[in-house]
């Protein structure tokens, strides 16, 4: 079975909605819709047919799919209970007419701590979601702030497949020439981000977490060992802070997570292999983005390659593993 576990959907009646009352500042432009500071969205995003399409000539066979990472969380926003229910009921949408072949993952409520939990169990429940598209922020707001240790305890308990793709979490002007916020910053927000998390003992009270990250890791796969330089400088560089919530080197943390393929480099998916092992990779595309693999031809050749136990762990086995375990009602 061949799994796709980075992808994005709207439904193209929801878009219109969005557009119809400048959400975002959303507006249509003949067939095109605009989203400022981005530019027209791709028409693949809402187009299921040529999707669809796409995964049978690509013998896809699941697509986990969610919202651009732009509407669940960015700089000046973050989603908050109504709009996560909305944003989970056109995704339910797109995947009941996705033929089989696309599963939904939920956009949960980080703007509203409180309410996160019930959301989240509301989706899971009402849509069978198995899985969350979690930001890497909520708006400035990093995750290893305690208001929402609830969210990742029941993530934990659920055993959910919980995909963790970079959003903004503050504007810096130096990002904003040469697509420098999807190129550099993004993958940095996955990297800081996680970072926090293990340093803040999220990882060692919910052993149960099954974190997967987009884009390979950003550069935890290649900042590990400078991680540890933090948990075991001896003297005038150590930080208690740094061995206060964990009991081993943040790098030994990379193994309690998975990591997709959009790497967009066969050496760099080699490194990542060789840190965590082919058991912690999956096949992702970033579908349906340029700045991506849209249809795995940067990692397909590579994975191709590689030994039959690890390209078979790599497209599928290793995603199937981890949704069979969410406990859906």
């Amino acid at each position: 079975m061949q799994i796709d576990v980075h992808a994005h959907v709207l439904s193209e009646g929801f878009l219109r909605e969005l557009a119809a009352a400048r959400t975002f500042g959303i507006e249509k432009d003949g067939e095109v819709y605009l989203f400022p500071g981005y530019g027209p969205l791709d028409h693949w995003l809402f187009d299921l047919d040529s999707r669809i399409e796409s995964l049978h000539r690509r013998k896809i066979d699941l697509q986990l799919v969610g919202p651009p990472p732009r509407m669940i969380s960015h700089a000046s926003w973050v989603t908050d209970a109504e709009f996560a229910r909305q944003l989970n009921a056109q995704t339910a949408e797109v995947v009941v007419q996705g033929k089989g072949l696309l599963g939904g993952l939920a956009a949960p409520a980080l703007g509203e701590p409180n309410h996160a939990v019930e959301e989240l169990r509301r989706a899971v429940g009402e849509f069978g979601f198995k899985g969350v598209a979690l930001p890497s922020a909520a708006a400035d707001v990093p995750l290893d702030t305690p208001a929402f240790e609830p969210f990742f305890a029941e993530c934990a308990a659920l055993e959910l497949f919980v995909f963790m793709h970079p959003t903004t979490a503050a504007d810096r002007p130096a990002l904003g020439d040469y697509t420098l916020l999807q190129l550099v910053g993004w993958p940095f927000e996955t990297t800081l981000a996680v970072a926090r998390l293990i340093f803040a003992g999220t990882f060692e009270r919910h052993p149960g977490l099954q974190l997967v990250l987009a884009h390979g890791g950003g550069a935890l796969p290649w900042l590990a060992g400078r991680l540890d330089l933090g948990y075991f400088a001896p003297e005038y560089e150590a930080n208690p802070d740094c061995r206060a919530h964990i009991s081993k080197p943040p790098s030994a943390y990379l193994q309690d997570m998975y990591f997709d393929t959009v790497v967009a480099n066969p050496a760099a998916l080699e490194h990542l292999i060789a840190v965590v092992g082919p058991d912690r990779v999956l096949f992702g595309s970033d579908y349906p983005f340029e700045i991506g693999d849209a249809e795995g031809a940067k990692s397909l050749p590579a994975i191709g390659a590689m030994p039959e136990s690890s390209k078979q762990l790599i497209l599928g086995g290793n995603a199937e593993r981890l949704l069979a375990r969410a406990k859906v009602p």
